[in-house]
C-alpha cells in the first residue's frame, strides 16, 4: 500500500475521533481531558506525515498542534470551542479527501478556506498554507497505484501485437465492474476534447484537463490490466503534455482526430469481446513519430524537482494563491468558451438500478395490469347483474299490480268496498264469514309483498350505488396504474444524444477509409426511447452511415464537377409521433442507381429479365440478403453483407422501413418503430371463434364499408379506399385457419395495414374493444416467421395471441406464406354447434333452459325480452327459438310478429314454452306464427323432441 493511502487512513481516523469527542463537557475534569485527547490525536498526525514525508501536512498540524498547547492549560475552553466549530478536524477530512482523489483538485480551496478561517484564534501564515497546498498538489500529480497491473515501463516498451484487448484474468471482478461503468463517460469525454485541440479551438485548461483524463484513464486500465487502451492513452498522454499548437496544420490535427475516434472504438470492443481495429497498431506508431518529432525540434520542459516545490509556484501572499487552488475544478476544467460543456448527474439526483430490477418491476406492473383489467370487468358484470335485478324488481312490481287490480275487482264482484281488517269484524248478512276472512287473508299478504318489495328496491338501490363507487375507484386504480407502468416504462428511456459520438466517429472513420469528406447533422438528440430500441437501432444506423459514406457521398473531386460543395452533407433526424419514432437519414450524395441495381440483381438471379419493376420496387432490391453493387471488396463493402442487416433489424424492432431515393440529388432512408415493445394498446379481434391481439399502432384504419360499398367479382372481394382498389383478405386465411365466408350482403368493419410495399384491408368477424397489454415473450417455444411476436392476459383470464402483421404481411410479399384462399372448401369443417335463442324475463327459467340445451349439445344464447332477441337475431345466426308468452317491453307474441314480417329470418322456428295453458292462448300464438306450444314446466325429453323435429324440418328446407 502507497504512502498517500496509508496517510489517508491516518487522517480519517483522527478526524473520526475528533469528530466524537464532547466539546460541550462542563466540569474541569472533563474540559481537560478532551483537551489532552485533542492534543494527542494532532500528534499522532504529526507523527505520521513526518514518516510519510508529507512536509506540508506536517507544518500545519504542528502549528496547529503548537496553538492548542499554548491554550491548554491557561484557557482549555478554547479548544472546545474550535472542536465545536469543526475547525479542528475539518480540513483534516478534506486532506484526507485530497490524498484518496488524487485527479480531483476541487479538494484544495475547500482547505485554503478551513485554514484562513476568521474562527482560529491565529492566522495562518501565507507561506505555511502555500506549502500545504503544493504538497498536495505535487503528491497528485505522480500518484502510486496499487499493485499496477501494467506498469509504465510496460506501457512504453509493449508493441502493438502484444497489447491485449481483454482484462486481467486475476482482476477482482467489482474492480472490473466500476471500471467498466466510470470509464466510459471519461473517454467519451477525452475523446470530445481531442476533437477541439486537432480543430484548434481548445483553450489552454481543455488541453490541460485532456491531458489530465488520458493520465486518469491510463491508470485505470493499467489496473485492470487492458494493455491496448493503457497503451494508447500513454501516447495521447504525451502528446497532450506539450505544446502541439504549430504541429495541427501539419498533419498532427489530423493524427489526433483518429486517434480520438480509436479510443471510443477501442473501448467499445473491449466490451463487445471483439479484436483490436484495423487502425490501432498504424496509430500507435503515428503518435510515436510525433512525439519524437516535436521532441527533437523543440526544448523539452525542464525535469521536475521534488526538492525545489516552489519552482511550481512563486511565492506569493495569500490573497494571491495558484491558479489552480483558487479556482475550483468545474471552473478549470470547463471553460466558458466550451459550446459544449459536459453535465455530469449529481449522486443526490440519481440512483443506479440494474436493469434486471426495473424489468421485474415492469413484470409486476404488468400483471398488476392485468389484474386490474380483471377486476374491472368483474365489476361491469356485476353491474350488469345489479341491472338485471332491477329489471326483475320491476316486473315483480308489475305483476303486483296485476294482483292489486285483480283483489279489486273481486271487492266489485262481490258489490262490496275494499276491506280493512276493521271492516272485517263488522256484520253483513250478505258476505259470507268464510268469504270474508280469505279475502282479508289475501289483501293483508298483498300489502305485506309490497312492502317487501318496496324494501328489495331499496336494498337494489343501495346495491347498485355501492357498485357504482366500487366501480368508480377501479377507474381510479386504473389510471394510476397506468401511471405506474409509464413510469417504470420511462426508466428505461434513453436519450438519442447518447450515441451521438458514435454516429459522428463512425461517419468520420468512413470518410477516412474512402478519402472523401462528409459532415453530419443530428436532429432530436434530445428524444427518449426504449433502450430495447435503441440498441436494436445501433446496428442499422451504423451500417447505414457507413453506406450513406460510401455508396452515396461522392469523392471531393466529383462532387466539385457535379456542381455540389466539396463537403457531403448527411442529416439524421429523430422524432416521435404518438407510439411510434420516426427515422430519417437523408444524403446529398448520388442517389440510387435503378438501372445498375435491376443489372445487378439480375446477374445473381434475384430478378428475371423480363420482370417489370416500378422504380421504388428496383430499389428495394438492395435489401435483398447478399445484395452489392461494388465489384471490389473492401473493409466496408462488397463483402455480402448489404441492407438486408437494416431490413432484418427494423423487422425484429416490428417496424417498417422506405427507401426514396434520386439519382444524382441523394437517398432517404425512413425508419419507422414502436416506442417500447413491452406494453402496448391493442385491438382485440375474433376470427375462426379465435381471440387475437394486434398492436394499434400497425393498424392504420378502422373502415366500415357497406353493402353497397364493396363489389365481388366470383374470386375477389375489393374496395375503394384513397381511390384506389383493394382486395379484401381474410386475416383467418393468413393464420391458416378455417372460417366460414362473410356475408357479403351486410357491411363489414375492415382493418387498414400499410406495410414497405402496398396496402392491404383485412376482414375479421368481429371487432372488440382497444384495451392496454402486456406483451409475453414467447422465445425460443414460438418461432417469429409465423407472426406470433407473443400472448397476452385478457382481463377475464383467457390468453390470446399478439399479431405481429407486419411480418405476416412481408412473409406474404416474400412467398414465405402462401395465401389459399380456397382454403375453406378444402378443409373438412368442424361441426360446429347449433345457437339456440333462449327469451325469457324469469332468470330461473332461462337458467333452467340453457342447462338443458347445452346438455343436448346445443349453445344457448339468452335474452330477457323480445328487443334484446331481435338484437341478437341481427348479430348472429340462430337456428330456433324458445320464447315466453309474458315478458316486459316486447311479448313473446309481439317478437313473433316481428320475425315473421323479417324477410332474412321469416322461416325461422319458434317454439313457445309458457305457464299459459289455456285454449285462448295457444290460439293466439298460432295466429302469430308460432311453430310449437309448449306449457310449463318442459321436461327434457319433451324439449329435446321439439327441437330434434324443428331442427331436421329447417335443414330439408
Amino acid at each position: 500500500m502507497n504512502s498517500a493511502s496509508t496517510l489517508a487512513d491516518v487522517l480519517e481516523d483522527v478526524a473520526l475521533q475528533l469528530s466524537s469527542l464532547n466539546p460541550l463537557a462542563d466540569s474541569p475534569e472533563d474540559i481537560a481531558a478532551t483537551a489532552a485527547n485533542v492534543i494527542a490525536e494532532y500528534q499522532r498526525i504529526s507523527a505520521a506525515t513526518d514518516q510519510a514525508g508529507m512536509d506540508g501536512i506536517h507544518q500545519t498540524a504542528e502549528w496547529i498542534q503548537g496553538m492548542l498547547a499554548s491554550f491548554q492549560q491557561s484557557l482549555p475552553e478554547a479548544i472546545l470551542e474550535l472542536l465545536q466549530g469543526g475547525q479542528l478536524f475539518g480540513w483534516i477530512e478534506l486532506t484526507a479527501a485530497a490524498l484518496r482523489e488524487p485527479e480531483d483538485h476541487s479538494h484544495l480551496p475547500a482547505i485554503a478556506a478551513e485554514l484562513t478561517s476568521d474562527a482560529w484564534p491565529e492566522p495562518s501564515a501565507p507561506e505555511m498554507l502555500e506549502n500545504l497546498l503544493i504538497s498536495l498538489r505535487v503528491s497528485t500529480q505522480q500518484p502510486e497505484v496499487i499493485a499496477p497491473s501494467v506498469t509504465d515501463a510496460e506501457i512504453t516498451s509493449s508493441k502493438p501485437e502484444q497489447n491485449s484487448l481483454t482484462s486481467a484474468a486475476d482482476i477482482h471482478p467489482e474492480l472490473l465492474e466500476a471500471y467498466l461503468q466510470e470509464t466510459p463517460g471519461q473517454i467519451t469525454e477525452t475523446s470530445r476534447l481531442i476533437h477541439l485541440i486537432s480543430q484548434g479551438d481548445s483553450t489552454p485548461e481543455q488541453r490541460r484537463h485532456a491531458a489530465r483524463l488520458a493520465h486518469t484513464v491510463k491508470g485505470a486500465s493499467g489496473v485492470v490490466g487492458v494493455k491496448a487502451i493503457a497503451s494508447f492513452t500513454h501516447r495521447l498522454e504525451d502528446i497532450l503534455e506539450f505544446d502541439i499548437a504549430k504541429h495541427l496544420p501539419n498533419g498532427l490535427g489530423k493524427t489526433l482526430a483518429a486517434a480520438a475516434d480509436c479510443l471510443e472504438t477501442l473501448f467499445e470492443h473491449l466490451q463487445e469481446h471483439k479484436p483490436l481495429p484495423d487502425e490501432y497498431a498504424l496509430l500507435l506508431t503515428e503518435m510515436d513519430e510525433w512525439e519524437q518529432r516535436i521532441t527533437t525540434t523543440e526544448q523539452q520542459p525542464e525535469p521536475f524537482d521534488s526538492t525545489d516545490n516552489t519552482a511550481l509556484l512563486p511565492s506569493l501572499d495569500l490573497i494571491d494563491l495558484p491558479d489552480f487552488i483558487t479556482r475550483s475544478s468545474t471552473t478549470k476544467e470547463l471553460d466558458e468558451e466550451d459550446a459544449t460543456p459536459v453535465e455530469l448527474p449529481q449522486s443526490s439526483n440519481y440512483l443506479s438500478v440494474p436493469m434486471e430490477t426495473v424489468q421485474r418491476l415492469l413484470n409486476l406492473a404488468g400483471e398488476l395490469i392485468t389484474s386490474t383489467s380483471q377486476i374491472a370487468e368483474q365489476t361491469q358484470h356485476t353491474l350488469a347483474f345489479g341491472k338485471q335485478l332491477q329489471q326483475q324488481d320491476d316486473h315483480v312490481r308489475q305483476m303486483l299490480e296485476t294482483l292489486s287490480e285483480a283483489i279489486e275487482q273481486q271487492s266489485s264482484n262481490l258489490n262490496h268496498p275494499i276491506l280493512t281488517p276493521k271492516v272485517a269484524t263488522t256484520p253483513n248478512t250478505d258476505f259470507d264469514q268464510l268469504e270474508l276472512e280469505a279475502y282479508n287473508d289475501l289483501y293483508s299478504a298483498s300489502n305485506l309483498l309490497t312492502e317487501s318489495i318496496a324494501d328489495n328496491r331499496e336494498l337494489t338501490r343501495n346495491l347498485q350505488q355501492q357498485i357504482r363507487q366500487i366501480s368508480d375507484q377501479v377507474y381510479q386504480q386504473q389510471r394510476l396504474q397506468r401511471q405506474l407502468s409509464e413510469t417504470i416504462l420511462r426508466t428505461r428511456l434513453v436519450p438519442i444524444k447518447s450515441i451521438v459520438t458514435r454516429m459522428e466517429r463512425t461517419v468520420r472513420e468512413t470518410c477516412r477509409r474512402t478519402d472523401k469528406l462528409a459532415n453530419i447533422n443530428i436532429i432530436g438528440q434530445n428524444l427518449q426511447i426504449d433502450t430495447d430500441i435503441l440498441q436494436g437501432l445501433i446496428p442499422p444506423l451504423l451500417h447505414m452511415l457507413r453506406n450513406a459514406v460510401d455508396h452515396g457521398i461522392e469523392t471531393p473531386d466529383a462532387r466539385e464537377t457535379a456542381g455540389k460543395p466539396v463537403e457531403g452533407n448527411i442529416t439524421l433526424s429523430f422524432e416521435q409521433k404518438g407510439n411510434q419514432i420516426h427515422l430519417t437519414l437523408q444524403d446529398d450524395g448520388q442517389g440510387l442507381d435503378a438501372e445498375r441495381i435491376r443489372s445487378r440483381a439480375i446477374e445473381r438471379g434475384l430478378l428475371k429479365p423480363d420482370a417489370v419493376l416500378s422504380e421504388e420496387d428496383t430499389q428495394r432490391l438492395i435489401l435483398q440478403p447478399g445484395f452489392t453493387t461494388r465489384d471490389q471488396v473492401s473493409d466496408i463493402s462488397g463483402r455480402g453483407v448489404g441492407m438486408d442487416v437494416v431490413q432484418t433489424a427494423v423487422e425484429n424492432l416490428q417496424g417498417l422501413l422506405h427507401i426514396r431515393s434520386k439519382l444524382g440529388q441523394g437517398t432517404t432512408l425512413h425508419i419507422q418503430v414502436p416506442l417500447t415493445l413491452i406494453a402496448t394498446n391493442a385491438l382485440l379481434v375474433r376470427t375462426s371463434n379465435n381471440l387475437i391481439a394486434i398492436p394499434s399502432n400497425t393498424i392504420q384504419q378502422l373502415l366500415y364499408v357497406s353493402a353497397d360499398e364493396h363489389t365481388f367479382d366470383g374470386t375477389s372481394w375489393q374496395i375503394q379506399y384513397q381511390d384506389h382498389s383493394l382486395e379484401v383478405l381474410a386475416l383467418s386465411h393468413l393464420l391458416g385457419w378455417q372460417t366460414d365466408p362473410p356475408d357479403l350482403s351486410k357491411g363489414h368493419s375492415l382493418l387498414i395495414v400499410e406495410s414497405e410495399q402496398k396496402t392491404y384491408a383485412l376482414h375479421v368477424e368481429e371487432i372488440l374493444q382497444p384495451r392496454d397489454i402486456v406483451v409475453k415473450n414467447l422465445l425460443p417455444w414460438l418461432n417469429l416467421t409465423q407472426g406470433i411476436s407473443g400472448a397476452c392476459i385478457l382481463a377475464n383470464g383467457a390468453v390470446a395471441p399478439v399479431l405481429d402483421l407486419l411480418r405476416m404481411l412481408r412473409n406474404l410479399e416474400s412467398g414465405l406464406l402462401t395465401l389459399n384462399k380456397n382454403h375453406t372448401s378444402q378443409v373438412k369443417k368442424t361441426p360446429q354447434r347449433v345457437h339456440i335463442l333462449i327469451v325469457d324475463d324469469s332468470l330461473s327459467n332461462r337458467k333452467s333452459l340453457s342447462l338443458m340445451v347445452e346438455q343436448m349439445g346445443y349453445q344457448a344464447i339468452t335474452a330477457i325480452d323480445g328487443l334484446e332477441a331481435l338484437q341478437h337475431l341481427n348479430e348472429r345466426p340462430i337456428a330456433i327459438v324458445l320464447t315466453d308468452l309474458e315478458m316486459p317491453r316486447m311479448n313473446g307474441l309481439e317478437m313473433t310478429q316481428a320475425i315473421r314480417i323479417w324477410p332474412e329470418k321469416r322461416h325461422l322456428p319458434i317454439i313457445m314454452i309458457t305457464s299459459r295453458s289455456t285454449k285462448k292462448h295457444q290460439q293466439m300464438a298460432e295466429q302469430v306464427g308460432v311453430d310449437a306450444y309448449l306449457t310449463k314446466p318442459v321436461d327434457y325429453d319433451t324439449l329435446n323432441a321439439q327441437l330434434y323435429k324443428w331442427l331436421k324440418t329447417q335443414l330439408a328446407a
